[in-house]
């Protein structure tokens, strides 16, 4: 087994503090970019437990001591990040945001039905394909200095985020090609991961959206076709990322984003 592994990982214990006082729109003003970040730090907490829980799984029959001390080492960073992320989330309910509907069907379908109900294989090929997709995150975050207009709190939360993600980038790949090398198992993972994961994410930001009646705001609008369609081109971007991951001989790190860090 040719296993390529990014360098010992370090878990780093980071408590962030998210004052009151911070402003509701606090992304350079932009309802549309607050609410999409604001959407992402809802979400992942419990993208990053399912995560845990299937490395969990498998990390005893991991045979190769340095794999096994990465996939350890991964515990620990995605660990901080629910941790961390969830934090928010005490401001977003002082703003008078409810999401409790949406984090019970999103806990449904990651934990009663994906991890109880598919094969460990299946669940190890769909956590690698959503590190595959917050892979290409951060580096949009970092290349382009997305969160340059953010709360200097939240700047750090997701930058610091996003340096980890692309720092551990191979860990699961590497775990779910341990189990298997199943190349059709692998591009199922694919699929889901990046329907489930764009899904809650415009899904969240339709009901922050609804929420503070600016579902129908103009401006709003036109940032999101900007963002995902024209200028941004977020869409257009999943799906090279997905081409990429198509490749019979795929490995995250042929991809060159490490000196993002």
């Amino acid at each position: 087994m040719n296993l390529q592994i990014q360098s010992e990982l370090e878990v780093r214990r980071i408590n962030f503090e998210f004052p009151e006082q911070i402003e509701r729109y606090w992304f350079g003003k932009s309802v549309f970019k607050t609410h999409l970040l604001n959407s992402l730090t809802i979400l992942l907490p419990d993208i990053e437990q399912y995560l845990i829980h299937n490395i969990k799984n498998r990390i005893k029959q991991i045979g190769n001591p340095q794999l096994k001390q990465q996939a350890q080492a991964f515990i620990g960073q995605e660990a901080q990040h629910s941790q961390q992320h969830s934090k928010f989330w005490d401001n977003l309910h002082l703003f008078g945001y409810k999401f409790d509907s949406y984090l019970h069907s999103l806990r449904a379908i990651l934990f009663k039905a994906l991890e109880s109900r598919l094969s460990i294989s299946l669940n190890l090929s769909i956590s690698a394909g959503i590190e595959h997709l917050t892979n290409l995150i951060a580096e949009y975050a970092l290349e382009s200095d997305f969160m340059a207009e953010a709360e200097p709190n939240l700047k750090q939360l997701f930058e610091w985020h996003a340096v980890e993600e692309i720092e551990h980038k191979t860990v699961v790949y590497d775990v779910f090609q341990n189990r298997t090398k199943n190349y059709l198992i692998r591009i199922l993972g694919l699929f889901i991961s990046n329907i489930l994961v764009l899904f809650f994410l415009i899904w969240g930001l339709v009901i922050l959206l609804y929420q503070d009646k600016k579902l129908l705001d103009r401006k709003v609008w036109q940032e999101s076709i900007d963002f995902f369609l024209f200028k941004d081109k977020f869409f257009y971007r999943v799906l090279l990322n997905s081409r990429d991951y198509f490749r019979k001989g795929f490995h995250p790190s042929q991809k060159n984003n490490l000196f993002l860090i």
